[in-house]
């Protein structure tokens, strides 16, 4: 089910304060917009869920390029429902082409020391953002409010308004399944307007599937978004993965782009049937053989294209289970000239 309210809103930032204790402890950020004050709550660490510690994966980029920055740099301040569908101002981490998943890291809540944990991470951006009156935040998640009468129980602002959820909302197994759905992930973006720069703060917690289906529930087999930290190590390994791809780094797509899909086993893999899917879901089946411990690339035809804009790549096999899946963004493209390994 998707998550409810999915919502932006857009503003500047006046005030922050950090909640290092609790069960479930959030970094609190106050948003001026459109007449409006929200609180944006963020979280910063989680209870145990299922049985299993749930700390943060944290992605930033303090100079973060993508199509959405475009959009985003024509809304206006204040709140904003979003449609949760690809091409407009939703997120999704899995399909949306933002980043490379490798490039998170697990972070700590809370620790001494300098910018060392997510509370300093957090401290730095909205900090800056605080000093410049000039840059706007962009904060994804989940809208609650407005509460009549009722003031705000951190800012104390009348009504309470506000956002949270400002994370993946995909891929959860436990008792926060009901909140899974897809183009309705959460997340910060900050924009510099002087100098038209953007930073992306994105978050993900440790216990949540990086590959998940059209309702954003886990893939059964697949990964967590940090199999190592989150020990998830005795799933059994796909059949096959995506090992590379080449993407014509402009839209013109003058000749042949391509997929190479490794068999990791000891035998020889047979992958008739199973199919190769772009972020628009268009698909080549394939045919042949995949010898043991080999990689065989794959030509896509352009009723298949690769956007170089930032994508996505499934592996489907012949009973429609997702086996693989990657994805890849913008800049990976440009710097790796089209020429991507996974």
């Amino acid at each position: 089910m998707a998550t409810k309210h999915y919502s932006l809103f857009s503003g500047r930032v006046l005030d922050r304060k950090a909640e290092p204790d609790g069960r479930t402890p959030h970094y609190q950020i106050l948003v001026s917009g459109g007449d409006e004050l929200f609180r944006v709550a963020v979280n910063t660490r989680s209870g145990a869920s299922g049985g299993q510690r749930s700390e943060l994966l944290y992605f930033a980029d303090d100079d973060f390029r993508h199509d959405i920055t475009t959009r985003l740099a024509s809304v206006a301040d204040g709140l904003l429902d979003v449609p949760t569908q690809p091409g407009g101002l939703a997120l999704d981490y899995q399909r949306g082409g933002m980043f490379d998943r490798r490039h998170m890291r697990r972070i700590s809540p809370n620790r001494p020391g300098p910018r060392n944990d997510l509370i300093d991470e957090l401290e730095y951006w909205v900090g800056s953002a605080i000093a410049d009156p000039d840059t706007r935040v962009h904060a994804f998640g989940t809208r609650w409010g407005p509460e009549e009468h009722a003031p705000d129980q951190v800012f104390g602002f009348i009504p309470g308004n506000g956002i949270h959820d400002v994370h993946m909302n995909q891929g959860n197994r436990d008792e926060h399944r009901h909140d899974n759905g897809i183009w309705a992930d959460g997340g910060l973006l900050f924009h510099q307007r002087g100098s038209d720069r953007w930073c992306a703060i994105l978050l993900a917690f440790q216990t949540q599937s990086w590959h998940t289906d059209e309702r954003g529930n886990p893939i059964l087999g697949r990964q967590t978004a940090n199999r190592e930290e989150s020990g998830d190590l005795r799933k059994k390994p796909p059949p096959a993965s995506i090992v590379a791809a080449f993407v014509h780094p402009n839209e013109e797509k003058d000749g042949v782009e391509h997929v190479t899909i490794r068999n990791p086993g000891d035998g020889t893999l047979d992958v008739s049937g199973w199919q190769v899917q772009n972020r628009q879901r268009d698909a080549m089946t394939l045919n042949g053989l995949i010898p043991a411990r080999r990689a065989r690339r794959f030509p896509l035809p352009a009723s298949v294209p690769l956007s170089a804009r930032g994508g996505l790549l499934r592996l489907i096999d012949n009973e429609g289970v997702e086996v693989d899946g990657v994805t890849y963004t913008r800049q990976e493209t440009r710097a790796k000239r089209g020429s991507l390994t996974f």
